[in-house]
């Protein structure tokens, strides 16, 4: 009797500890995962922009947590980049590699994206509260909510007023049902047309609301102007382009849409502090890919693929961090997010956690380059039923398949362009409003501070096949060094590399990257 008494009272001791404990456990992190469309990654007042009043909401953001100044997304083109985001995965593993049919009926005969997870359904099926404002990430994502995505529910992803609405509804509904939330916060800011730029026209604003009725403001449009107005002379040029008045002209509307941008992530940011919730939310912001100008967005350079991510938790991560040095992929975000949300790990993922990185432990972190891509600009219906299988010609059979793959780093930045031969060249669709301007620029006389501009056209449109930078001496990737005889022992270190993750990732294209080396 004694023994059964003893054994009973040590199974109540247990329970009580047991209920004691998860009472007592750190609740669940809150996800606010704020992302911006086409911002270059030097475009922010934190990453030593110096316009002044550019971005005070993302500075003051950086500030409160950690800047980490080197991540790269997987493919500099909109849908493809937020499907690695969301999935951990890189375009060539999912299939979704551009924009029209993807995956394409070649990828598909000996590929499959079964048991790809999405960050945000991992999220809901742990009991989160889970919603989307803005553009849509991924079609593996899945909300508590309908994703309120629509252009008049967003003001075209440019309407400040409306994120804060919005975002302050869904986290008052994640405080009554008691829940954690994971929010995406997805401003369509600095896409274009830019605010004020001749082509921001009221035809164009008709045809992206739709036939959807929309709220007029009082400029004719259904988003607010924004607060800033930068004068051309003043904006700074990247430097992959010449300082010239007239492309300080269209910089200008560009960073005004970057200061409404920072609006609404402002407005985001205060319905986060008036709900009361911030202390225990992770904050993440980064941007899907580089500006809308050619050598910039559907290009890999860094230019392309680079941007910062700012991260907040005052629960967790200490104020004013800055890392340099780390370098992270966008496919290490959602793993990251499952970790520090208690998930089980991701089964299907080429990224890793960096949760090292919060914790100050940069040792722990290995990563010496991330890899990006570019496959298809678009892939028609018809041109799709066209090829059974891949074949290692498909640029010669489809001008909008440019397959790029390269290799980023604080240091260097290495591009192979498997498309490349001297006669073909980029499709219209992948030439933007800088290949215009510096096609006007070609007929006047060289600009000695930045060289040939009828060079600098050709390079745009064939490109060359393989590329190697200098970060350090030309940060606009100006001087191709892969033929410099300098520079061989840093190139066989990047193909080497570049072989590993092909074969790691079963890229379609490593077979011809292997034959490009095998000529060698």
């Amino acid at each position: 009797m004694k023994l059964l008494k003893s054994v009973y009272r040590s199974s109540c001791f247990l329970i009580f500890l047991f209920i004691w404990l998860e009472s007592t456990a750190a609740p669940k992190p809150n996800i606010l995962l704020i992302t911006a469309d086409d911002l270059g990654w030097d475009s922010l007042g934190c990453m030593g922009n110096p316009l002044e009043g550019l971005s005070p909401n993302l500075d003051r953001l950086a500030s409160e947590g950690l800047l980490i100044k080197h991540c790269y997304v997987a493919t500099p083109i909109c849908g493809p980049s937020r499907q690695a985001l969301y999935t951990g995965r890189f375009p060539q593993s999912t299939g979704l590699m551009g924009h029209g049919v993807q995956p394409p009926n070649w990828w598909k005969l000996n590929r499959s994206n079964a048991g790809t997870q999405s960050i945000t359904s991992l999220l809901l099926q742990d009991g989160y509260l889970s919603g989307m404002i803005g553009k849509h990430g991924s079609e593996w994502c899945q909300f508590s909510l309908p994703p309120h995505g629509r252009n008049d529910q967003s003001g075209m992803g440019r309407n400040p007023e409306k994120y804060f609405d919005y975002t302050r509804q869904f986290l008052a509904r994640a405080k009554e049902e008691k829940k954690p939330f994971f929010l995406a916060a997805n401003a369509h800011d600095p896409h274009r047309y830019w605010a004020r730029h001749p082509d921001e026209t009221s035809k164009w604003i008709n045809q992206m609301m739709g036939d959807e009725p929309w709220e007029r403001l009082l400029n004719g449009k259904p988003y607010p102007d924004p607060k800033s107005r930068f004068i051309p002379e003043q904006c700074p040029v990247p430097p992959a382009y010449p300082s010239v008045p007239k492309l300080k002209e269209s910089l200008a509307t560009y960073y005004d849409s970057v200061n409404r941008m920072d609006q609404v992530v402002g407005g985001v940011l205060q319905a986060l502090e008036e709900s009361g919730l911030a202390k225990n939310t992770l904050v993440l912001f980064l941007s899907d890919h580089g500006m809308a100008w050619d050598l910039s967005k559907w290009s890999l350079y860094p230019s392309g693929v680079r941007t910062p991510i700012l991260i907040r938790w005052p629960a967790q991560v200490k104020a004013g961090q800055i890392d340099s040095q780390s370098i992270v992929s966008v496919v290490d975000i959602a793993p990251t997010i499952a970790e520090l949300c208690g998930l089980s790990p991701m089964t299907k993922t080429d990224g890793k956690s960096f949760s090292s990185l919060l914790k100050k432990r940069q040792s722990k972190w290995k990563r010496s380059s991330a890899f990006s891509c570019f496959n298809y600009m678009n892939n028609s219906p018809e041109i799709d039923n066209s090829i059974d299988s891949f074949p290692s010609g498909l640029p010669e059979k489809f001008e909008q398949y440019r397959p790029s793959r390269s290799l980023n780093n604080k240091d260097f930045s290495y591009i192979w362009n498997g498309w490349a031969d001297g006669n073909r060249s980029l499709p219209r669709t992948m030439l933007g409003e800088f290949h215009w301007i510096v096609t006007k620029l070609a007929g006047k006389k060289t600009n000695l501070a930045y060289g040939d501009y009828i060079e600098r056209k050709n390079f745009i449109e064939f490109r060359t096949r393989e590329e190697l930078y200098d970060l350090s001496k030309d940060p606009g990737c100006r001087t191709n060094l892969s033929n410099h005889n300098n520079h061989q022992t840093t190139l066989k270190d990047f193909r080497n590399r570049m072989k590993q993750v092909l074969q790691k990732t079963n890229d379609h294209e490593l077979d011809n990257y292997l034959t490009f080396l095998n000529k060698k």
